[in-house]
């Protein structure tokens, strides 16, 4: 059985798509808005609203300087 949370396992997931992307010719940007754009169409509301949050307390953390 696997111990990992789940939040774990979907960044986990996330940085491997975005990878996958990048090297399907994509740009890290380019990867990262089309999963975002993909989430943002299948998400209720209150998981956009949930997400704005999360994005105002962590964006900085994955800001590349």
């Amino acid at each position: 059985m696997n111990s990992k949370q789940p939040s774990d396992l979907i960044v986990e997931v996330f940085a491997v798509a975005v990878s996958d992307l990048v090297a399907l010719g994509l740009s890290r940007e380019e990867a990262v808005l089309g999963l975002l754009s993909q989430a943002a169409v299948q998400a209720n509301p209150g998981a956009m609203v949930h997400a704005a949050v999360l994005h105002q307390k962590f964006h900085s953390d994955f800001v590349e300087t």
